[in-house]
């Protein structure tokens, strides 16, 4: 099955069928793309009014090529998509990803050219990937064949999704991408398939899904299994309402199904799964960028009463519990705080860093909280002011140089200047700055459900 992904992935020479003599922004010359993005193998554009496209000689048929191609990309309207599968079938292509819509995602027509299409590619060996596609983003290898223009960033974060949104919305969902699979309509190429290549990928280390319907779903969930074993599986489930569910059928044709039995299933196969879009991005981070968490016992170092009060709340709700501090740990805090100054989990060090100063009371705090082995993981909220005049607030350096690496810690910060604070500290890549405290709870939450699942299938 790699060697089948592999020539998506990773093919040394590709075939456009269908590839526009028009060039430059608003085009969506996906021959521009391509070499816009760093493809070094052979590209063959094929468009019977052209002789030279970007540069590269025009052919008037893949049949006039006269060599061997790895993977042919069909960009045409969908009354001439099976000439163009049957022309591929008659010169052995072996892989064919067709991007246009109006097959299964649309009318009956459009569903029967959809099974016409699987049917040449059973009797010729082929395997096609899409319709209604974007395709694969490969920035290791380098190579893509968006239409639409795509950065490059080779992270370790696999995408398989049913939706060019989370291609080029990645820095939204997932975050970052470091290779992509965008199985469309899945008429052929599915979930299986790419989750099966990620899941052996050196390359990915997590791999996040995004999935409206699924077919030969014990075959996923088995293959989950195996995979989420070795690396995290974030999985984002829509359709999970009726309405979504008509509209995931009227979007890449396929059958939602009951969230519930997907719910159960896939959990219990090791695989986070998420219902909300920015969870996403929270859960990928969380699970590439942390330590394990191998207990659910939080400590929180505040400046705010009230903000330790919504995070105690939060951590309750995702089955996390406050740290009992030892009268060890509370010490460095204690001897800086006012003798009046009750302290605790949530532990405020506001009047603390009133008489002291903040480079003075954090360092110490934390690093107090992170020996203790009564603590599992740290979430820190602090205020987050403009700079240079409130330097004397910003605690990014003094997060970055306590954290050991050894547990968890993320922080969430509130103030004008939540932004570039939040980019200071996770410039290291040590510690996870949340838009929201609910976010910075819940991603622990995950983090802990992933160490007790391998926990569980270990036997410890």
């Amino acid at each position: 099955m790699r060697d089948t992904m592999k020539l998506f992935m990773e093919p040394e020479s590709v075939a456009i069928i269908g590839a526009t003599r028009k060039n430059g922004p608003g085009t969506y010359n996906l021959v521009e793309n391509m070499l816009r993005f760093g493809y070094r193998g052979k590209v063959f554009p094929v468009n019977p009014q052209a002789d030279e496209i970007l540069g590269l000689r025009a052919y008037s048929s893949i049949r006039d090529i006269g060599q061997a191609v790895d993977l042919t990309v069909i960009n045409l309207p969908r009354d001439l998509v099976l000439k163009g599968i049957r022309e591929c079938a008659a010169v052995g292509v072996r892989a064919v990803i067709v991007v246009g819509q109006g097959f299964a995602d649309a009318d009956k027509t459009g569903q029967t050219l959809q099974s016409e299409m699987v049917s040449i590619a059973k009797e010729s060996g082929m395997r096609i990937l899409g319709p209604n596609t974007l395709g694969v983003l490969n920035a290791f290898h380098p190579f893509t064949t968006s239409f639409m223009p795509l950065s490059r960033e080779a992270a370790p974060v696999g995408v398989i999704c049913q939706s060019g949104i989370f291609f080029v919305g990645a820095g939204r969902f997932s975050g970052m991408m470091g290779k992509g699979i965008d199985v469309g309509n899945a008429c052929d190429i599915g979930f299986n398939e790419a989750l099966s290549y990620l899941g052996d990928d050196p390359d990915t280390r997590v791999i996040a899904i995004h999935m409206e319907g699924l077919s030969h779903g014990r075959e996923f969930v088995a293959l989950a299994a195996r995979v989420s074993r070795k690396k995290p599986v974030v999985i984002f489930k829509t359709g999970r309402s009726e309405a979504g569910a008509r509209a995931a059928a009227s979007h890449s044709g396929t059958i939602a199904g009951s969230y519930r039995v997907y719910q159960a299933a896939l959990t219990q196969a090791g695989c986070t799964l998420i219902t909300e879009d920015s969870k996403m991005r929270d859960a990928v981070r969380a699970l590439l960028l942390l330590p394990p968490m191998r207990g659910n016992r939080v400590a929180v170092i505040t400046v705010t009463g009230a903000g330790g009060i919504i995070t105690t709340d939060a951590l309750e709700r995702y089955g996390l519990t406050l740290a009992s501090l030892s009268s060890k740990t509370l010490a460095p805090v204690s001897e800086l705080s006012p003798p009046w100054m009750p302290l605790g989990n949530p532990l405020d060090i506001w009047p603390a860093v009133m008489k002291h100063g903040m480079q003075k009371v954090y360092p110490p705090a934390l690093k107090a909280l992170l020996d203790d082995p009564a603590v599992d993981a740290v979430l820190c909220i602090n205020v987050a002011l403009n700079l240079p005049d409130y330097a004397f607030l910003d605690v990014s350096e003094a997060l970055n140089q306590a954290v050991s690496g050894d547990k968890p810690v993320v922080v969430w910060l509130y103030g004008e200047n939540s932004q570039g604070i939040g980019e200071k500290i996770e410039k290291e890549g040590k510690i996870i700055p949340f838009q929201t405290l609910e976010g910075a709870a819940w991603a622990l939450s995950a983090l802990r459900e992933r160490q007790a699942y391998l926990e569980k299938i270990s036997g410890s």
